[in-house]
């Protein structure tokens, strides 16, 4: 007999209790260990759900704590789309220099060492023998997509492609100063590490912009 619709929509929604409760089970234990370190059945017994259920959702432990990455990563771009909604037009609209100044001051307007903070903790990334600094330019990686798309949006006379390139390189560029932060700040949040994010996004933000061409 098949199900009817008001079954399937309570199968789904206790899906989507079942998968927020691990997540949240898991940010909860990373919260409370500085790192995931934790079992499946340790994550198991926060959510108060089965293993099976665990597995149901997600392949391993490795891809809850890549999800969770997702979902910080997720929230920053939606701040970072609000604050580019709330920059003011350019004084001159449609040109990749007023796009590129647009992008750099909706992205100063995130606090992107609190993002950097949390990610580098979710991912145990005091272990960079693990290839840590390789999973955070991962993470970062996947929001160029949807950021490129959001630019492109706000500013249509600009060239597609030059707008993926800039959005690219621009987020790769986050992830190589977010390890270079890390290693001289240890993650800490505080007046001295955010001064030293701002002189690496700065010095980022010039490079991108100059590139590598000789001085005339």
């Amino acid at each position: 007999m098949t199900a009817t619709a008001p079954a399937l929509d309570r199968r789904a929604a206790l899906k989507a209790r079942h998968r927020q409760a691990i997540l949240d089970a898991a940010d909860a234990l990373i919260a409370e260990r500085g790192a995931p370190r934790f079992s499946v059945d340790e994550l198991a017994e926060r959510a108060d759900v089965s293993r099976r259920t665990i597995f149901n959702h997600f392949a391993s432990l490795d891809e809850v704590v890549m999800t969770l990455c997702t979902a910080a990563l997720t929230d920053a771009i939606d701040e970072f789309q609000t604050a580019t909604a709330a920059v003011a037009t350019p004084a001159v609209p449609g040109t990749r220099a007023s796009l590129f100044d647009a992008v750099t001051l909706a992205l100063h307007s995130i606090d992107l060492p609190a993002v950097v903070a949390y990610l580098w903790r979710v991912l145990d990334g005091d272990a960079e023998a693990n290839g840590s600094p390789h999973v955070m330019q991962d993470v970062f990686s996947r929001a160029t997509e949807q950021l490129a798309a959001d630019a492109a949006r706000r500013s249509i006379d600009v060239d597609e492609l030059d707008v993926e390139l800039m959005v690219s390189s621009v987020m790769n560029g986050i992830a190589v100063i977010a390890v270079h932060w890390v290693r001289r700040t240890d993650g800490a949040l505080d007046d001295a590490s955010r001064v030293v994010w701002a002189e690496l996004f700065d010095r980022l933000i010039a490079t991108v912009r100059t590139g590598y061409a000789p001085a005339p």
